[in-house]
């Protein structure tokens, strides 16, 4: 079963996020220093939008697998209800889920994972909770926690798991308003990086003396080279101002 803490790029996003990285770099080679040469000092940002790109993919699983785990435990929480023992009840929510999701989904393929775990005489607790240790979300922890507890004390196991997926489901539901409302802040912030570029396009095009006396010479070189590194920074602070931690 996979570790969520860890992405993997498949073949198709490694080419495409070396290619769009290092059309940047040939872009602002030209714009910023007017020469290819200065390409070789940027390389180092392909293995830093590598880095950046993978953490975010891996956030976006999370997420989803996050929202999924939701679904996952109101289904079992329905079954539990019914009549079903825990056991069964996974087998149940399964079937139920398969209404909403494909077999290929996050928690399809953890589900599966937990049944065959399950019918291997591992006990459920123990499974959740190597399930909440490879997925790093923080609401599967708590439920994995919460009813590993609740086995061991003997507690009303329906009523836990009815009370703790209605915190799930009120803790992702906020996430996911938070979210569409910063989308828009993001994307204001994405224009943003974009401007000071395209203000340095319009001086090349319209005002070229304006902007020459950057290009050709050591002192060009040096400024440009600070303002990007500038940029880059201030680039990460305002992505970590919008981020939302899961």
């Amino acid at each position: 079963m996979p570790d969520y803490e860890n992405y993997t790029f498949t073949r198709e996003e490694l080419i495409k996020n070396i290619l769009i990285p290092l059309g940047i770099i040939v872009f602002l080679a030209i714009l910023c220093y007017n020469s290819l040469f200065f390409a070789l000092l940027l390389l180092p940002y392909i293995p830093y939008h590598l880095a950046v790109t993978k953490n975010k993919l891996k956030e976006a699983r999370k997420w989803k697998l996050n929202m999924q785990f939701k679904d996952c435990i109101n289904c079992i929480s329905s079954a539990l209800e019914s009549g079903y023992s825990i056991e069964n009840a996974l087998k149940e929510a399964y079937l139920d889920m398969k209404l909403s999701y494909n077999e290929e989904d996050l928690i399809m393929k953890e589900m599966r994972g937990i049944i065959s775990a399950v019918e291997n005489n591992r006990t459920v607790e123990e499974i959740f909770l190597d399930f909440s240790l490879r997925s790093g979300v923080d609401d599967i922890k708590s439920f994995a926690d919460i009813f590993a507890t609740a086995k061991r004390t003997g507690g009303n196991l329906i009523l836990i798991i009815k009370s703790t997926a209605d915190v799930i489901h009120t803790r992702v539901e906020l996430k996911r308003e938070l979210r569409t409302v910063i989308a828009s802040k993001k994307y204001e912030a994405d224009i943003m990086k974009l401007i000071p570029f395209g203000i340095l396009i319009y001086l090349r095009v319209f005002s070229p003396d304006m902007v020459a006396a950057l290009y050709g010479n050591l002192f060009g070189i040096v400024f440009m080279t600070i303002v990007l590194v500038l940029y880059l920074l201030l680039c990460r602070i305002s992505d970590h101002v919008v981020k939302i931690e899961m």
